[in-house]
């Protein structure tokens, strides 16, 4: 009798021994195909198709994908990689006697791919076609490697239950799990660790690969239809809850007549939103019963594998902040050879949310400040978000005008001699009187009625009192292409929206150290759990020469 832990030990050892493979080996060199006999057959090269005159050719022409959500889109058509049979041995487990099948392709386009699948299937099942024959409607499961779940017993995902289900619908009802070296959906380990920590930060694994730079899905299958023929498949029932995986899939000529689900009995703590992202963002079905049921308690650890340590997932955030850093590789904005750095569609973002009565978060370069501010326009500034600018920033509450406005509102500059570094033009401090309906000027309510006279083109020199508790700051006239500084910003993008050219900003301060102000990588952070827009001047720089040519 074999004890529930030796069991265990094995299940972990067939998942070692798949992910091993992420490594290059030169066990056997590509040229050699042995021989190997599986109930008097002879597996290897009589067994490829590329070598049997009998084997039929599998359609590798692409078909036209749907770009519509969770279908396969232009840019996500695979091209066919050919595969090479270099061994086959077998894998004996806790799940019963398997068979582990190996290929080498050459590298693909994607350096975080590796090249080496290999597939597993019953011994006593072979899914192969024989005598001239192509197998039809055989269970596949294509399945991507997930070193941490699979190996390190991570409980942040369900790709080893997956696994272990695909394996147990293997064994009793035969097909194939074509294992591939895509770690992280495609972006390599220590990316998908970069990924994880920004989910840490707030983020769900769509953004998280996205903000990375990485598209959502960056997997490849071009490789599946050449193991299908070597194997003599022609159609596949394709066990899978991924809408997108069966496109791209049949772009490559694959039959793939049916999917059978494989869905996890329920999500646990550490993976329940991974599992509802999968849902609503990459549109896998049959996951709604599952969600609505009561989380898995993971009392065990031997239930699940290794648990993540508590303080690892209590400090989060700052392995968020440096994933940020390493991964997009800046601690600021830079241009990129464009011109832009978030790029043109942050600004269009920007303008619309502007435009609403949203703020939005402006950086300036890493090489002058390297803040990030509030702004919204001022005409449209609440009590409430007024509120909110005051929590989050240091409260010095400014408002960006043009400079012929301020003169008609007998606005002077604050000092005859500016002597800021940064020629940041503060005016005399205002309030709005207390005919406006004001009492001390420095309530989030007082303010707003302050920055929204400022932007009311009727009002008059007479409606302020000073000094108060807006400081108006004078914007050059050519805005951010003049002057790259939050004052020009404040008003081009106001006026961009449509509305005044005049707006409230105020810098934001760090949470994570609040005698700083905050950076780049806590500000991604920061828009992201606030649903908030981040642009940048130098992205709003190239769109005005972009907009205004």
């Amino acid at each position: 009798m074999i004890s529930p832990r030796s069991k265990r030990m094995q299940w972990t050892i067939i998942c070692f021994v798949l992910a091993i493979a992420s490594y290059k080996s030169e066990a056997f060199a590509t040229s050699f195909t042995p021989s190997f006999t599986r109930g008097g057959a002879t597996i290897g090269p009589a067994f490829g198709a590329a070598n049997s005159d009998a084997a039929a050719s599998v359609n590798f022409s692409k078909n036209e994908a749907n770009d519509v959500n969770g279908q396969a889109k232009d840019d996500d058509i695979d091209n066919v990689m050919e595969a090479t049979f270099v061994a086959e041995t077998n894998l004996p487990s806790d799940l019963g006697d398997f068979r582990l099948r190996a290929y080498r392709t050459a590298q693909g386009s994607n350096p975080f791919a590796g090249n080496e699948p290999c597939v597993i299937y019953s011994a006593d099942k072979p899914p192969f076609g024989e005598d001239g024959k192509l197998k039809e409607s055989v269970p596949v499961r294509v399945h991507d490697q997930c070193l941490t779940s699979e190996v390190f017993g991570s409980n942040r995902c369900d790709c080893k239950e997956q696994l272990r289900m695909a394996l147990e619908y293997v064994k009793e009802n035969g097909g194939a799990v074509i294992y591939l070296q895509q770690e992280g959906r495609g972006i390599g380990l220590a990316n998908k660790i970069a990924a994880y920590a920004l989910q840490d930060g707030g983020m769900d694994t769509v953004d998280a690969n996205l903000h990375l730079g990485f598209p959502e899905d960056n997997r490849q299958y071009g490789v599946i239809a050449s193991i299908l023929k070597d194997m003599k498949i022609n159609s596949i029932q394709l066990m899978t809850n991924n809408p997108l995986k069966v496109d791209r899939l049949t772009s490559l000529g694959i039959s793939v007549e049916k999917t059978v689900p494989v869905v996890v009995q329920r999500a646990n703590e550490h993976n329940i939103r991974y599992l509802e992202t999968k849902k609503e963002r990459m549109n896998h079905s049959g996951l709604s019963d599952m969600l609505s049921r009561d989380l898995d308690p993971l009392v065990s650890n031997d239930q699940n594998g290794l648990m993540a340590p508590k303080k690892v997932l209590e400090h989060g955030e700052t392995a968020a902040a440096n994933a940020v850093q390493v991964s997009l590789g800046m601690d600021g904005v830079t241009a990129s050879n464009d011109g832009y750095c978030f790029g043109r569609k942050s600004v269009e973002d920007a303008i619309a949310a502007v435009a609403r009565g949203d703020m939005v978060c402006v950086v300036d370069d890493m090489d002058r400040e390297n803040e990030g501010d509030l702004i919204m326009a001022s005409d449209l500034c609440t009590p409430e978000m007024m509120a909110k600018i005051i929590r989050y920033s240091s409260g010095v509450i400014c408002c960006a005008m043009e400079g012929d406005r301020m003169d008609e509102l007998q606005l002077p500059p604050m000092v005859v001699n500016n002597e800021d570094p940064k020629e940041t033009a503060f005016a005399v401090s205002v309030d709005a009187v207390k005919e406006q309906g004001i009492t001390t000027g420095i309530s989030a309510r007082d303010r707003a009625v302050t920055v929204q006279l400022l932007a009311n083109a009727k009002a008059t020199p007479g409606d302020f009192s000073r000094p108060g508790h807006i400081f108006p700051l004078r914007a050059k006239a050519g805005g951010v292409l003049e002057r790259d500084g939050h004052t020009e910003a404040t008003v081009d993008i106001s006026r961009m929206a449509g509305l005044s050219p005049c707006g409230v900003l105020c810098e934001i301060v760090s949470e994570e150290n609040p005698t700083e102000m905050a950076r780049l990588p806590e500000l991604v952070r920061f828009c992201e759990t606030h649903d908030m827009v981040l642009t940048s001047i130098v992205d709003m720089q190239q769109y005005r020469r972009d907009t205004e040519q």
